[in-house]
């Protein structure tokens, strides 16, 4: 990995699978100014899997969405860049509760379907969990059930089932269970 001039991380990412399946890709934290590639890619994420994302301020739309969002870029947001395109994020946040600050989140997770399969989105959990070391003793994160690439990716990255949310979201008659997940560092 080398550190290019704009401060991004070069990576060359490879999978299990085959060296041919190597992609290069910047990773970089998205700031505010990335405002209007965010909502793009997090628009599609909407679209294409409401069942695994959502906000209430997303719900809402609007202003509320933006403000959300520009929060949400204030903190440690990943983005990996192929060929200068935002092609996955991933989010990773302290607990804000006095008494839970010991936990990190992670949150926003997806990578377009033109970048899956290609350690996309293994090397965005990675960074953000060098991030969160130095930060907090554990970090959680909510999967769907159904969602068995993104479950290997948590596990390979040292993640592991520690309950079910029964009926975790309802896009109308229709409910979906998620997985609560923890990485527990070596404090």
């Amino acid at each position: 990995m080398t550190i290019n001039p704009r401060g991004t991380r070069r990576t060359a990412i490879m999978t299990s699978h085959s060296a041919a399946a190597q992609v290069d890709a910047d990773i970089r934290r998205l700031t505010v100014d990335d405002l209007k590639i965010f909502r793009h890619i997090r628009a599609e994420a909407l679209r294409t899997h409401p069942q695994t994302f959502g906000s209430a301020e997303e719900d809402e739309g609007g202003e509320a969405m933006l403000t959300a969002y520009r929060h949400w870029l204030s903190g440690a947001i990943l983005g990996a860049f192929c060929r200068g395109n935002l092609i996955g994020v991933a989010g990773f946040y302290v607990s804000p509760a006095l008494r839970s600050q010991h936990r990190g989140h992670i949150f926003t997770v997806y990578v377009r379907e033109d970048g899956r399969g290609k350690g996309i989105g293994d090397r965005l959990i990675k960074e953000l969990l060098d991030h969160a070391e130095a930060r907090v003793e554990q970090v959680h994160l909510e999967v769907l059930l159904e969602a068995t690439a993104a479950i290997r990716t948590y596990k390979r990255n040292g993640f592991e089932v520690y309950g079910t949310d029964p009926a975790a979201v309802r896009i109308g008659h229709i409910t979906y269970d998620k997985y609560l997940m923890v990485r527990k560092f070596g404090h």
